[in-house]
């Protein structure tokens, strides 16, 4: 993977943790229909690594892209070009003050290097950032050893056939914003964030397949048991990364479902699930919300 790709993902890869699995005959991950006065947003969960093959463009998904007239992921990703996403994305990453990453670690720098040393990582390479950004790097990580690549992740694949079809598309947040968001949270929530990434990516099988095989089978209470799992321990990071996130996309959505254009908006799997996820929301503001 090119530098340039693993930053735009680095906000969304610890609340999507997903693995390529089969599913039943017939099953595929869900699509919701949101209907405004005179338009439709369509809403579809993506896990945004997959090994090669990992998925396809099918069923109710492909008639809702050929419906849509944008498709809208949670990141422009032409915003900005290669190198300003590597600056901007350095820029955050670095301490301000200098220090590094076990000088920010604090009196928690002895359990992350417990939990890096049983999960057989390396964190020397990781000295010179913060927290946040190491712990979503060893989980980018992680997946790319297990064959995961963004290059056959949903976003990729359905930005494509848009772009071939010449759809128009927008993004939900600013790569700034997203990066700007990990980096401003509580030192607690930061090191709580290098700590979970440690912990799965020591037995990543066993903590990512029943995902997948929950979102390519559409089993929607599977995919919230998951979530619940994943952030028994940590629910103000479920709090920052997923539900707040939710409520201001919802309001986006909102504003989309103003207006004329048949929207197709791909966002990780993980935010359309549960009483916080983005369909409930929406349809606790008054919009029919059906699953497709």
């Amino acid at each position: 993977m090119r530098d340039s790709d693993r930053m735009g993902l680095l906000a969304a890869a610890l609340a999507v943790s997903a693995m390529f699995a089969s599913a039943g005959a017939g099953a595929e991950p869900a699509l919701w229909e949101v209907s405004g006065r005179d338009n439709t947003v369509y809403l579809f969960g993506s896990v945004h690594l997959l090994p090669e093959g990992g998925f396809t463009i099918g069923g109710a998904l492909a008639e809702a892209l050929d419906d849509a007239e944008r498709v809208c992921l949670e990141l422009d990703p032409d915003a900005e070009t290669d190198m300003e996403k590597t600056s901007l994305t350095f820029a955050r990453a670095i301490d301000p003050e200098g220090r590094s990453l076990f000088d920010l670690l604090g009196d928690d720098a002895d359990r992350v290097r417990d939990s890096a040393a049983a999960a057989d990582i390396d964190l020397a390479p990781f000295a010179a950032f913060e927290p946040w950004f190491a712990g979503l790097t060893v989980s980018l990580m992680a997946l790319q050893m297990h064959g995961f690549d963004v290059e056959h992740g949903v976003e990729q694949i359905i930005q494509a056939e848009a772009k071939k079809e010449g759809k128009g598309g927008c993004g939900l947040e600013t790569l700034d914003g997203q990066l700007g968001m990990l980096d401003s949270l509580p030192a607690e929530l930061q090191r709580e964030m290098l700590l979970q990434s440690l912990e799965e990516a020591g037995d990543v099988e066993a903590v990512i397949e029943p995902l997948l095989e929950a979102w390519r089978n559409g089993d929607e209470s599977g995919l919230e048991d998951r979530l619940d799992d994943d952030f028994e321990d940590y629910p103000d990071l479920a709090e920052a990364l997923l539900f707040e996130r939710n409520r201001n996309w919802a309001d986006q959505v909102s504003e989309m479902l103003e207006g004329e254009d048949d929207v197709l908006l791909v966002v990780g799997a993980m935010h359309l699930v549960g009483p916080r996820g983005l369909p409930a929301l929406l349809e606790d503001r008054g919009f029919r919300v059906e699953r497709r």
